[in-house]
C-alpha cells in the first residue's frame, strides 16, 4: 500500500500589509478578527486563543521554523499556501511564500491554491464577502466596493503569471506528482479562459523541464478540460444553508452531520477526487453575527473517528493526497496549530488517525467504483458545459449593457478596428448586432454552414480563403483551442475568443 500525503491549507494573512491598513485600519491582520471575537450565544466557543497567546508574525523566520517543526513532528506532509494574483499581475499576501523561497533551511514542503476571484467589501454587491462590518471603514463606502479586481488577460498575461510561479515550481520543496508541480485552482468554472490558459501553462512547464502540471480544480461536480483531479472543499461543499437552524442569528450545523456527508459522498466519475477534512468551523470572527456559520458539538474523539474514516476512504481510492482545512484559518475556527483549550490535540489526532488508518486499513463495503466516461456521459457533459458557458456569457453581456459598457471598447484597446466573426450561432448573431454602432467594421463572417444567409455580409467556410482583418472573433465557447490551431497559419489576424471580450470588458 502506498503512502498518502497529508496537506494542510495555509492562510498567509498574519502580517501587516498596506492594503489591509487602508481597507480595515492600521495594523489589521487575521489576528484582529480573532482577538475581537465574542461569544454570541450560550456555549459558543469564542474567542479562540493561540497557545501561550502566540499571535505570531508570518514575516519572522522563527515563526516558519516553528511551523516546520510542528509539521514534521505530527506528520503533516505539506502546506498549501493560498495564492492571490490579480489583474495586471497584482499580488497580495505573497511575502510569506516568497520568504520561504529564500529561506532554504525552513523545511516546509508546499504548493499553491489560486483563489482567483475579485476581492470586495462585505457590503458590496459584487461578491467576495469576507469580513464583518466591525472592520469596515464606513466613510469609504463608495462605488461598487471592489478592492482588487480580477482579470485573466491574454497569453502574455498567463506567461507572466507562470514566470512568477516558475521559481516556486523549481524549488525542491514544492509538492509534485511524478515530477509535475501541483497547482490548485479555486472555482475553475468561473474562469472563462481556464482551458486555454492551463494548456499554455502546461506547454511552458514542459519547456522548463517538467513532465507536466498536476492541476486540481476545487468544488467541481464533474470533470472539465484542463484539470487532472478535483478537490471537494470542506466543510463548505457539504452543508446546505438553511436559516431555520439559528442561534441568535448565527447559522448552526451539526459537526457529525457535515462529516457524514463527507464520508458518504462518492468521487466524481472518471476523475481523481481528493477529499478534504475540516478541523472545526466557526467564521463569526470574520462574518459577524448576522452572516456567521458555526459547526457545533465538535470534540476531539469525533474528529479522530471521522478523519480515520476519510483516510481509509482516500486509501481505497488510491489517492495521492488528503487535504485538511486548515493549518491556520483562525478566523474561521479551522486550525491545527495549538490553542489554549485543546493544546496540541488537533495535531496529535491527525497523526494518530493516519497511523491507525494505515495500520488497520479495511475499508467498509461501500461502492465507490470510479466509472470511466462513457460516450453518452461525455456527450451530456459537453452539451451541459457548452450551454452553461453560453448562459454565463449572455448574463455577463447583459450586465455590461446595463452599465453602458460596449464590447467594441475592449477591441479598440487592442488596436482592432476590422474583424471577421467566426461562428454564427446565438453569440455570433448577438455580436453582429452589437457592432452595428460602427466602431468595429465587420469584414465578413465564418461558419461551417455556408447555407446561412446574412444581409450585407459575405459568409465563408473555415477552410476557405480568409481575407485579412485586424482580428477574428471566435464565438464558439467549446473547442476554442482546436479552432485557434486550425486558424493558425491561415491568417495574420489576432485570434480572440468572445469570452475574453465579454469578461475582460
Amino acid at each position: 500500500m502506498k503512502d498518502i500525503r497529508t496537506i494542510a491549507m495555509y492562510l498567509p494573512q498574519f502580517h501587516c500589509i498596506p492594503e489591509n491598513d487602508a481597507w480595515w485600519g492600521k495594523g489589521f491582520t487575521e489576528w484582529s478578527t480573532v482577538k475581537a471575537a465574542k461569544p454570541l450565544y450560550e456555549s459558543h466557543g469564542q474567542p479562540r486563543i493561540p497557545l501561550n497567546q502566540n499571535y505570531y508574525n508570518l514575516l519572522e523566520k522563527e515563526t516558519m521554523l516553528w511551523q516546520a517543526e510542528l509539521m514534521h513532528q505530527y506528520g503533516i506532509d505539506g502546506l498549501c499556501f493560498y495564492h492571490y494574483y490579480f489583474k495586471n499581475g497584482k499580488k497580495i499576501l505573497e511575502k510569506p511564500a516568497e520568504n520561504l523561497l529564500c529561506w532554504k533551511d525552513v523545511n516546509i514542503p508546499f504548493c499553491f491554491c489560486w483563489d482567483s476571484a475579485s476581492w470586495a467589501r462585505t457590503w458590496s454587491n459584487v461578491g467576495g464577502n469576507s469580513w464583518a462590518d466591525t472592520f469596515e471603514k464606513k466613510e469609504k463606502r463608495q462605488g461598487p466596493g471592489l478592492l482588487l479586481e480580477q482579470r485573466y488577460g491574454r497569453r502574455e498575461d498567463w506567461e507572466r503569471h507562470f514566470e512568477y510561479l516558475l521559481s516556486f515550481f523549481k524549488d525542491e520543496r514544492y509538492i509534485k506528482v511524478n515530477g509535475a508541480p501541483v497547482f490548485i485552482v479555486y472555482s475553475p468554472k468561473s474562469i472563462y479562459c481556464f482551458e486555454t490558459m492551463i494548456l499554455c501553462w502546461r506547454e511552458l512547464a514542459v519547456e522548463h523541464g517538467f513532465p507536466d502540471l498536476h492541476i486540481i480544480g476545487v468544488n467541481l461536480d464533474y470533470k472539465i478540460k484542463g484539470v487532472d483531479a478535483i478537490l471537494f472543499h470542506a466543510p463548505h461543499m457539504f452543508w446546505k444553508l438553511r436559516r431555520d437552524r439559528e442561534k441568535n442569528n448565527v447559522t448552526i450545523f451539526e459537526y457529525a452531520e457535515v462529516w457524514d456527508n463527507i464520508i458518504k459522498t462518492p468521487p466524481v466519475k472518471g476523475c481523481t477526487t481528493y477529499f478534504e477534512s475540516p478541523v472545526d468551523y466557526d467564521d463569526t470572527p470574520r462574518k459577524g453575527q448576522k452572516n456567521g456559520i458555526v459547526m457545533q458539538n465538535f470534540d476531539i474523539d469525533k474528529f479522530y473517528d471521522y478523519l480515520k474514516l476519510l483516510y481509509e476512504k482516500s486509501l481505497s481510492l488510491d489517492n495521492e493526497f488528503i487535504f485538511i482545512n486548515a493549518w491556520n484559518e483562525w478566523g474561521e475556527g479551522m486550525h491545527l496549530e495549538p490553542d489554549e483549550k485543546n493544546g496540541y490535540k488537533y495535531l496529535e489526532t491527525v497523526k494518530r488517525a493516519k497511523t491507525d488508518a494505515m495500520n488497520t486499513y479495511l475499508w467498509p463495503d461501500i461502492d465507490y467504483e470510479v466509472i470511466s466516461d462513457s460516450v453518452k456521459y461525455d456527450f451530456l457533459y459537453k452539451s451541459y458545459e457548452k450551454n452553461r458557458k453560453i448562459y454565463s456569457c449572455l448574463n455577463r453581456w447583459m450586465y455590461l449593457r446595463e452599465n453602458g459598457i460596449h464590447l467594441s471598447a475592449y477591441l479598440c484597446s487592442l488596436g482592432v478596428s476590422t474583424v471577421a466573426i467566426y461562428g454564427m450561432g446565438i453569440l455570433g448573431k448577438h455580436l453582429l448586432n452589437e457592432f452595428e454602432d460602427g466602431l468595429i467594421e465587420i469584414k465578413y463572417l465564418i461558419d461551417k454552414n455556408t447555407r446561412l444567409q446574412f444581409k450585407d455580409y459575405n459568409l465563408v467556410a473555415p477552410d476557405g480563403e480568409l481575407e485579412e482583418t485586424d482580428a477574428i472573433i471566435v464565438t464558439a465557447v467549446s473547442d476554442l483551442d482546436f479552432i485557434f490551431r486550425k486558424l493558425d497559419g491561415k491568417t495574420n489576424a489576432k485570434l480572440i475568443g468572445i469570452e475574453e471580450i465579454i469578461y475582460e470588458s
